[in-house]
């Protein structure tokens, strides 16, 4: 019996084949969250937008705000407060904010009669100024004045001041002699007596001159004391005989020299009899 052919088998040799990506789908909440992360993320870059705009339109308002009041303080009596809105008027013509503190408050104290001035702003529209004027406490030569601490300020005019005592010295002793005068008045100021005027020369020795027109040579070493000799000397007098006296002259060690006037009594010979008293 005729066997067939065995049949030869190989086997089949086939290229390796890429496994196929395998997609799954996100879990329907998976989905759910990202999305909400997305609108989160987008409503929070709107809010951001808006803020900034808003923010922007802001500093815009602030930067544009001009100024459209000017509010003035303290006691005025020799500035106006026209005169003072005159003086900063170009300054605070713009912008609350671009307003130069620094500078209206120096064009201020330029002002003869304003020792200070404090400025402030005020929102959402207006400075506030604050202004000290100075005292005058005595005149300094033809056209100028003295306040407390000596310092020399000029206004325009003092005819107004001419009541006040006129203190003369050397260029920069100002403030000396103004010290001077404050411890001299205090001395006098209980005996009812008056500074007129009080000099310091050129050699450093201070000469006053009363409200009654006595003439009182100091000196330059122990005034103070020196003057304490003086009140000594008016309380004997009790005022009952300065109208006599022309000069009094302080430069002693242990007395003074009255020099007074015309004998009143009807001596026309002119001379004027001087007195030592020995102390």
């Amino acid at each position: 019996m005729d066997r067939e052919p065995p049949v030869l088998t190989r086997p089949l040799t086939r290229k390796p084949q890429a496994p196929r990506a395998i997609e799954r789908l996100a879990p329907p909440e998976r989905r759910q969250v990202s999305a909400g992360r997305v609108m989160v993320l987008l409503f929070s870059v709107a809010v951001i937008g808006a803020a900034g705009y808003g923010v922007t339109l802001a500093v815009e308002k602030i930067n544009s705000q001009r100024v459209e009041l000017v509010h003035i303080e303290g006691n005025l009596t020799f500035v106006s407060e026209e005169k003072i809105k005159q003086t900063v008027g170009a300054e605070v013509s713009t912008s609350l904010i671009a307003v130069d503190l620094a500078l209206v408050k120096e064009k201020l104290e330029a002002l003869p009669w304003i020792r200070e001035a404090e400025i402030h702003r005020e929102w959402p529209n207006a400075i506030s100024i604050y202004v000290e004027e100075e005292i005058a406490i005595a005149r300094w030569g033809q056209d100028q004045l003295l306040n407390q601490q000596g310092q020399v300020f000029r206004p325009d005019s003092i005819d107004d001041q001419l009541q006040l005592p006129l203190l003369a010295g050397p260029e920069h002793s100002e403030a000396k002699v103004m010290r001077q005068y404050q411890e001299f008045n205090q001395l006098l100021y209980p005996l009812g007596v008056r500074i007129r005027d009080l000099t310091l020369n050129d050699s450093g020795s201070f000469e006053l001159t009363l409200i009654n027109g006595v003439r009182v040579k100091l000196g330059r070493e122990d005034v103070l004391e020196r003057l304490r000799r003086l009140i000594v000397f008016l309380e004997s007098e009790n005022g009952s005989n300065l109208q006599g006296v022309e000069s009094i002259d302080l430069r002693y060690r242990n007395g003074l020299a009255v020099q007074r006037r015309r004998d009143l009594s009807g001596d026309t010979s002119g001379r004027k009899a001087e007195t030592l008293v020995a102390r």
